[in-house]
Parts: structure tokens; sequence; C-alpha cells
């Protein structure tokens, strides 16, 4: 087991990577259809700033005053984080280069067997992605 970077990368997909990007740096959307281990996922392909923005959006709903306020404070401060991560690579590479680990869906939907469900927010692991379809394209 080597400790090389290539190790790191969680996928080497050419067309992914171009819309992961898209939607991280231009702010595309596009509707998506994952399939991960069996289990299908669809969504609208966003960007972890629109992520972030939508998950603090959406806790200020909360009816646990308190809980909203607390929950929209630490996704903003992850939100403010992860955009100085980013201003930070890319200081220091080209965009192209910098390592993408999750990608975001927006409206996304569990489809298989005995199991329907929806959520607002969705986030997961690009290296568990075992194929991909985009149902649109814009």
């Amino acid at each position: 087991m080597g400790n090389s970077k290539k190790e790191q990368t969680p996928t080497e997909d050419a067309v992914l990577l171009m819309f992961l990007s898209l939607a991280e740096n231009d702010g595309i959307e596009a509707a998506i259809t994952l399939n991960i281990q069996g289990v299908i996922v669809t969504g609208l392909l966003i960007g972890s700033r629109a992520y972030y923005d939508g998950i603090t959006e959406s806790s200020l709903t909360l009816k646990d005053d308190t809980m909203s306020k607390i929950i929209a404070k630490r996704f903003s401060d992850l939100r403010d984080e992860y955009l100085k991560q980013k201003q930070e690579q890319g200081d220091k590479k080209d965009d192209e280069e910098a390592a993408v680990t999750y990608i975001h869906l927006k409206n996304a939907k569990y489809h298989q067997p005995a199991m329907n469900a929806s959520t607002s927010w969705w986030r997961g692991k690009i290296s568990s992605i075992d194929s991909f379809s985009f149902d649109s394209l814009i």
C-alpha cells in the first residue's frame, strides 16, 4: 500500500469530473442519476456552496429556534471554511488539479425495491459512484 497522491483521487472519469467542475466553479445544475452499490439516486447536481447555502437556509425553518440558529451557524461556518480552503487551493494550483471528493444533489430521491425516499439536500462520496447518467443537459 503506497502513499501516493493518486490513491486520493476519487474518480478519473473525465465526464463526471467535467460536470462536477461546472457545478462547483460555474454554478450549473444538471439532473443526474447515480448508481451507488445497487441503489439508484436521482437529483439535481449542484456545487458545494449551493449545498451549504441550501442546508443553512433550510435549517432556519426548524421549529426549535435555538436548534435552528445553531445549525445555521455551524453550516455557515463550514461554508466559509470550505470557501477559504478553495481559495487557498486556487492560489497553489490549477482548479482542475484540486481533488473533489464529494458530490452534492438537491431534491434527491432514492429508488430501490421496498424503498422510495427523498431528501432536499444529499451529499455522497464520489468514490462510491458505480455509474451515472445525465437525465437532461442544459
